[in-house]
């Protein structure tokens, strides 16, 4: 219980902060994760030892589920947050980095990881993957709020918003064929993967996500039009339908958190308009109660011992990862979608892909699959070094991207606020 106790002062107090200095933060070279995870460290095993996930239980448990859970909310509100318009205009970018970048990614990573950290075949290309999802919370500190508006146009920030929340639900795949096949026969892994994670975990994941949206878009207008709701408030019907969707979506054995943004896509598309932006701020205020003590707990689960002991192979892969993962990939495809993206668009698409609330997810998956500590020791020090790297890097490139003015592309002239 003093635990707890002791949890909900720091986490309420990280939140209550930060609120407090939300502008101040937003031009400054830390970003809000960033703080979260330092005070997480400070409290932690390897700090003041004030809380530690190894007294609460199972420490890979309760990443794997806190982790699911924030990003269930966190994609909500950037469901929510995207412009039908911006995604009908950005469709060939986003449809690229989806597939041939985020190839690209899953690919350099895991020969990095293959080559520096002497990994096999299989468990390199699962680090990988772990590793490939760019993450939405961290990418919706980087592209939102009123100084993420004045330095990035609507078209950078969509197409960012809409391939981090996409690709953390599309790596369910890439992440379990390797599990597949580091725990299976080589038949038995290819037949379980095409069925249960690509035909039911992702096509049932975007198939349930978008009939349930669009049928909680469809009940909510039905009960307003009769009257049977006291207000149009969207605060508390969104996220109990997030905990619906993901709760459904994995009792069907499908990728719930597919499922939940497909299911806010689908919210949003058939949803009436009406007070959009003030409920668009209500959500993301609601999802940032949930991420920011997801990050203090990450903070507290650093394996800072087993990132010693790993020494300087550890810290080139990170770095190299970095570097390599996914600018060279942005970079030889920026020529295909100039009519919607200029290069200095796609330069900084290319830099910030950040690891962040997925990649915890995906390596505490891996560890409940295989139990070898590996994976979430090499992906957490990514995930560290990305989440400070990209923070202290966002104001200072957003103030650099707006300072170096460019034609404004022909396919997204007209979302120029």
């Amino acid at each position: 219980m003093t635990q707890l106790n002791i949890a909900l002062a720091i986490m309420g107090g990280v939140a209550v902060c930060i609120a407090l200095l939300s502008a101040l933060i937003k031009r400054s070279p830390v970003s809000e994760p960033a703080l979260a995870v330092l005070v997480g460290a400070a409290v932690g095993p390897y700090g003041l030892s004030w809380l530690d996930l190894a007294r609460w239980g199972d420490t890979f448990s309760i990443l794997e589920q806190a982790a699911r859970l924030t990003l269930a909310i966190g994609l909500m509100g950037v469901a929510l947050r995207l412009q039908p318009a911006a995604l009908k205009a950005m469709r060939k970018p986003i449809m690229l980095l989806l597939t041939f970048v985020m190839l690209g990614m899953w690919l350099v990573s895991s020969l990095l990881a293959g080559w520096l950290l002497g990994l096999s075949l299989w468990a390199a290309l699962l680090l990988g993957a772990v590793i490939t999802p760019t993450d939405p919370v961290v990418a919706s500190s980087i592209v939102t709020g009123e100084f993420a508006k004045k330095h990035l146009p609507l078209r950078l920030r969509d197409t960012l918003s809409a391939e981090s929340g996409a690709n953390d639900g599309l790596a369910y795949a890439f992440v379990m064929l390797p599990i597949l096949m580091l725990s299976h026969t080589s038949d038995q892994a290819w037949s379980r993967w095409l069925l249960e994670s690509v035909l039911i975990g992702i096509g049932g994941a975007a198939l349930v996500g978008a009939v349930v949206g669009f049928a909680a878009a469809k009940l909510l207008a039905f009960a307003e039009h009769k009257k049977l709701v006291a207000n149009s408030s969207l605060l508390g019907y969104t996220v109990a339908f997030s905990l619906l969707t993901l709760g459904l979506a994995k009792l069907l054995q499908m990728d719930g958190v597919l499922a939940v943004f497909a299911g806010g896509l689908a919210f949003n598309l058939f949803s009436e308009k009406h007070e959009k932006q003030e409920e668009e701020n209500i959500q993301e205020a609601v999802a940032k109660l949930f991420t920011l003590p997801m990050f203090v707990i990450f903070g507290i689960a650093l394996p800072l011992h087993e990132w010693a002991a790993l020494g300087w192979p550890l810290l080139a892969f990170a770095l190299l990862v970095l570097l390599l993962r996914r600018p060279p990939a942005v970079m030889s495809l920026s020529a295909t979608w100039r009519n919607a993206l200029n290069l200095r668009d796609s330069l900084y698409l290319g830099w910030f892909g950040p690891l962040g609330i997925a990649a915890i997810y995906y390596a505490a998956l891996a560890h409940s699959h295989l139990h070898d500590p590996l994976y979430w020791h090499a992906a957490s020090a990514l995930i560290f070094a990305s989440i400070m790297i990209h923070g202290v890097s966002a104001a200072p490139l957003s103030r650099l991207y707006s300072s170096h003015h460019g034609a404004t592309p022909r396919g997204s002239a007209h979302l120029d606020e």
